[in-house]
């Protein structure tokens, strides 16, 4: 079936009122099917219209409010922002500091934070949107299980699970009030699925994910992004308990999704290709990885710039790639730009950092050029101790590699010293354990 691709309605055959209207309920159907650059072309007509409509009338902000709505949608976040600041203003002085738009804006705006990973930002915004909404709104209110959802998955993200969890289970236990197989129902269980998975619970977090899957197939269907976001999360599911097949016939499906849906150039379509090429590193084949993350990081670059601080996790996943093939020299750059992105970003005692540098000082001792990987294990050493303590994983593993330098060096003595060290830690973390 061919879908007739809806138009803004024109000044000539309509009055401004009937124009905003019209427009408003096609964009929110081409939302609703995932076309988002249908509902971007109406909405942006809409602004225009609303625009010649009286100061006191809701149906600017309102328009401008989903306009960024379906700029998130797109990962258009700087288009996105300025527009939620706008609706909040407005918003304010129509109605004063308390109102469900203004909640409805605040949880919005949190979300584009959330996109970008500044939780910092987001929490306080989700917080005052659910304290409007407890305030204003039956305890039972679809929004006000929005927002538990909201703020659950951002504590999930975070790491604080004993806030996330019982925050997630109301908002599910609202949402099935409402219906079993709903678009909402569907992602609070996606969310739960999250909080499953991080705090090590497999099973669970697979049950959910599929319950969420089968749920967005039978409401947004099999083309929607949302469906392919839980999609992608149940193959990550099945690629850690090395179902590969499985993994890899589900995160093709994604990828084929989000070009249709996005085009063959967008961050969602680049997070697949690196899914796609951790996999491959999983199946034992590096070149292919190395290929699709290759894939990834250009098609990054040319979205983000080739300086943005966000190349980071690209960067040294393609250098850790390489490092696996026969072509193990083309890791060294990688890892080198991975290393200077984060230190300018994150700061030079930062995890990420610590993390590049083991990496690259794994490279030196494979390469034996074991003089630049002790400087550089040095380094990184300095940092996990610093950031996870002397007994964390994570130091061990920096550890093992330095004492690989140092016998690459015939340095037997310092060997011996870093050996015996790390039997020290092995043996105190065998006491905790037994206790």
């Amino acid at each position: 079936m061919l879908l007739a691709t809806a138009l803004p309605a024109s000044a000539g055959a309509l009055g401004s009122a009937e124009i905003w209207k019209t427009n408003a309920e096609a964009a929110t159907k081409a939302t609703k099917q995932g076309h988002f650059a249908e509902a971007e072309k109406l909405l942006l007509a809409d602004v225009k219209v609303a625009e010649t409509f009286p100061p006191k009338d809701a149906r600017l902000p309102r328009t401008l409010f989903d306009l960024a709505q379906v700029y998130r949608a797109e990962g258009k976040y700087s288009e996105a922002l300025p527009l939620y600041e706008r609706a909040l203003q407005i918003y304010t002085t129509l109605y004063g500091p308390e109102s469900t738009e203004l909640a409805d804006t605040l949880d919005g705006e949190a979300g584009l934070y959330s996109s970008l990973g500044d939780y910092g930002h987001a929490e306080p915004l989700l917080v005052r949107s659910l304290d409007l909404r407890q305030k204003l709104l039956h305890p039972d209110d679809p929004d006000i299980a929005e927002s538990k959802n909201d703020l659950g998955e951002l504590y999930t993200a975070t790491g604080a699970y004993d806030k996330a969890e019982p925050l997630l289970l109301t908002s599910l236990d609202i949402r099935r009030k409402h219906g079993e197989e709903t678009v909402e129902t569907a992602q609070t269980l996606e969310a739960l699925g999250a909080l499953y998975k991080n705090t090590e619970r497999p099973k669970q977090a697979e049950q959910s994910f599929r319950e969420a899957v089968s749920i967005f197939g039978k409401t947004v269907g099999g083309e929607h992004p949302d469906y392919a976001n839980a999609v992608e999360n149940l193959a990550l599911i099945c690629q850690a308990r090395r179902d590969f097949a499985t993994a890899d016939a589900l995160l093709s499906r994604v990828l084929e999704i989000r070009k249709a849906t996005f085009g063959p150039e967008h961050r969602d379509v680049a997070t697949s290709l690196e899914n796609l090429a951790l996999l491959k590193r999983d199946e034992n084949n590096p070149a292919e990885a190395a290929d699709l993350g290759e894939q990834a990081l250009a098609m990054l670059e040319k979205i983000l710039g080739a300086e943005s601080p966000e190349l980071g996790p690209a960067l040294n996943n393609l250098g850790a790639f390489y490092e696996l093939t026969p072509r193990r020299q083309k890791a060294e750059p990688f890892f080198l730009r991975a290393i200077a992105v984060d230190e300018k970003s994150l700061g030079p005692e930062s995890p990420e950092l610590g993390t590049d540098l083991n990496n690259l000082g794994t490279l030196y001792v494979m390469t034996k050029r074991y003089d630049e990987a002790l400087k550089t294990c040095q380094r990184a050493l300095a940092i996990r101790t610093k950031v996870f303590g002397e007994s964390d994983p994570a130091v061990i593993e920096t550890l093992g590699t330095y004492l690989s330098a140092l016998r690459g060096l015939h340095r037997d003595a310092e060997a011996k010293q870093v050996e015996d060290h790390m039997r020290a830690i092995a043996g105190k973390q065998s006491i905790t354990v037994s206790r």
